[in-house]
């Protein structure tokens, strides 16, 4: 059994209980903490797996801190709040969950899509007023549209997917070749193809130093006058200020749900922008993915114990 268990920033009832239960049985002592409790650095002398709540920065400094510290695990896809290389040097394990929200997320993109193009949220506010009339509506189909996913890893390949199966053309970019991909029907295309040749774009990126800031404002100025763009990766990977200029200009429509991973200025401006539409980060949260995402966090630390480790992203 691991010895101690520091639970960064996570709080009492963050966990469900059945889940939270099965996870402090793995070691032989626990605690929740964060980095603005004054005891923080003398917890970390003896712990020796850190548990990150999503989004919880683990830095130098905290690896630096903690002598015995074996192993970091995030129940997340994004690490990138973790300092990977320098575990890597400390010969520190970092495990993520990537994957267990696969279907959650491409089916959370085709709802916000199909919301858009056949105009759902104006009919549902229009019948409220027992208005049932229909002249009013014209919305478009997405079979025969171009669809272009930038990034192909799990989800972004079932997007592809899914988006051949609507009768989609789709093209993509991607680091390496899928010829699974391309024997769908999928063509693969450099990203300023894509960005220009599509109908509709959607993002499938990490967040790292090489996609920080890589859609900048010469890549939006690509995207074609009337092309949805929908977002559902951090932010710094997006030039804010030109995606919503083009979208207050009439020229695209801007979809994205990392709403909170900006500050409340920035996320009322778009609020306020026309043709920008903005959801909180939902794409995850079904059941499903919450089950997958709890058991396979556990089975992280398990297989960690025994040896053999997986979802190693260092």
């Amino acid at each position: 059994m691991l010895n101690k268990a520091l639970f960064l920033d996570f709080k009492e009832g963050d966990i469900e209980q059945k889940y939270f239960d099965r996870l402090t049985k793995l070691f032989n002592t626990y605690e929740l903490s964060s980095k603005d409790n004054p005891k923080f650095f003398d917890s970390l002398k003896d712990t020796d797996v850190i548990l990150a709540k999503m989004g919880a920065v683990v830095d130098r400094e905290i690896i630096d801190a903690a002598p015995n510290l074996k192993f970091i695990t995030i129940p997340s896809t994004g690490f990138s709040s973790i300092d990977i290389s320098h575990a890597r040097e400390k010969n520190i394990t970092v495990s993520n969950i990537g994957g267990y929200s696969t279907e959650s997320v491409a089916e959370f993109f085709f709802a916000v899509l199909f919301a858009q193009v056949r105009e759902l949220e104006k009919a549902r506010e229009q019948v409220k007023n027992e208005d049932y009339s229909y002249d009013k509506f014209m919305g478009t189909d997405l079979c025969g549209k171009t669809l272009g996913v930038v990034g192909a890893g799990r989800i972004g390949s079932r997007i592809i997917e899914i988006g051949l199966g609507l009768g989609m053309k789709v093209i993509y970019s991607s680091r390496s070749n899928k010829p699974e991909l391309d024997a769908k029907g999928a063509v693969k295309k450099e990203l300023v193809e894509v960005l220009s040749q599509s109908d509709v774009v959607t993002l499938r990126l990490a967040l790292n130093s090489e996609t920080q800031g890589m859609i900048s404002k010469e890549k939006i100025a690509l995207l074609k006058k009337g092309c949805i763009f929908v977002s559902l990766v951090p932010p710094q990977i997006v030039d804010q200020e030109a995606v919503m200029e083009r979208a207050k200009n009439g020229d695209i429509t801007f979809i994205f749900d990392h709403s909170d991973d900006i500050d409340s200025a920035l996320a009322k401006r778009f609020l306020d922008t026309p043709n920008c539409i903005v959801y909180p980060p939902v794409a995850f949260k079904t059941f499903e993915a919450n089950m997958t995402k709890w058991e396979t966090f556990i089975s992280n630390i398990e297989m960690f114990e025994k040896g053999t480790p997986q979802n190693v992203v260092n």
